[in-house]
Parts: structure tokens; C-alpha cells; sequence
């Protein structure tokens, strides 16, 4: 069993309500964070994050990636949340991305990724690209917690666990 285990949710997250469905469902955590957004009651973080789709240079399928990251021993909300400010920054440089930590049962957070950039000629996030970074990700907590095993599962269209 891991210590802390990474998990890139599977679906393709193409349906024309994905942007609501799970910024909606990550939006009713206990707390919730992100970067790429604003809250201004003009347009919500749900037009903003479509706005990133319309403008981009490049189309695809897939508007979202949903990911979720879990533990098998108790760290504080405090601990969570700066471990999710620091993991969103990894993408907050090309991508917009909301989370929120979940405190029913054992906390754990979700993060959800637009798969289309800010950047109107930055690439979409593809299955490779995301795999790339959930990677990174894993190498980055392994680093450091060296004492915990960092899983990662990623099953997409390549059905690989890593």
C-alpha cells in the first residue's frame, strides 16, 4: 500500500457540461483553491475556463483533466493545502487549475486541469503531456517524503499504472 498515491481519474471529459460538472463538484469542497481564475461575479471560474477552449489555437476531445491525490496517514489541512497550492503550480504556468480538499472520511484533494492553455499557442494538455507532468509530480513527492512510497496510476487510452 502507498503512502500517498496519485490518481488521474478516468473519462473522457469531452461532454459539453465537463467545465461545470467538475468545477462544480471540486467548488463544494470544504476549501478550494487555484490559479488562472478570478472570482469576479461578471464571469464565473466555469466561463473563464471555456474561454481558454475558445481562444486556443488548437482543438481537441478532452476540455479537462480530473486527478485526485490521496494519503494513508493523516496530515493536518494546513499541510494539505500548501501541498496543493505547490502542486498547482506546476501547472498554473501554461494551464488553468482548481482544487479543493475533500475532508469527508480521509482527507484527500482533487484537482481539476483545463486541457486548453491560457496561452492561445500553447499546446492542448494531451494524454503524453499529462502523463508528463503526473510523473513529474510523483518524483517531486518522492523527493520530498523520502520515507513515503509515492504511487502513481494513470489509466488512459494507453492503460498504463506506473
Amino acid at each position: 500500500m502507498s503512502d500517498i498515491r496519485i490518481e488521474a481519474l478516468p473519462g473522457e471529459y469531452s461532454n459539453d457540461d465537463a467545465y461545470e460538472k467538475v468545477l462544480g463538484y471540486i467548488s463544494n469542497k470544504s476549501y478550494i483553491g487555484g490559479f488562472g481564475f478570478t472570482c469576479n461575479p461578471d464571469i464565473s471560474i466555469i466561463q473563464q475556463f471555456q474561454l481558454s477552449q475558445d481562444y486556443s489555437h488548437y482543438s481537441a476531445e478532452r476540455k479537462m483533466w480530473h486527478f485526485i491525490i490521496t494519503f494513508s496517514t493523516s496530515w493536518t489541512h494546513q499541510s494539505l493545502l500548501q501541498l496543493a497550492s505547490d502542486v498547482s503550480k506546476g501547472f498554473a504556468w501554461n494551464y488553468q487549475i482548481m482544487f479543493g480538499l475533500d475532508t469527508e472520511g480521509r482527507p484527500h484533494l482533487h484537482f481539476g486541469v483545463n486541457a486548453f492553455s491560457y496561452h492561445p499557442d500553447s499546446p492542448v494538455l494531451s494524454e503524453e503531456l499529462m502523463h508528463n507532468y503526473l510523473k513529474q509530480l510523483q518524483d517531486y513527492l518522492q523527493n520530498h517524503y523520502p520515507t513515503m512510497t509515492v504511487t502513481l496510476q494513470f489509466l488512459g487510452k494507453g492503460e498504463r499504472n506506473v
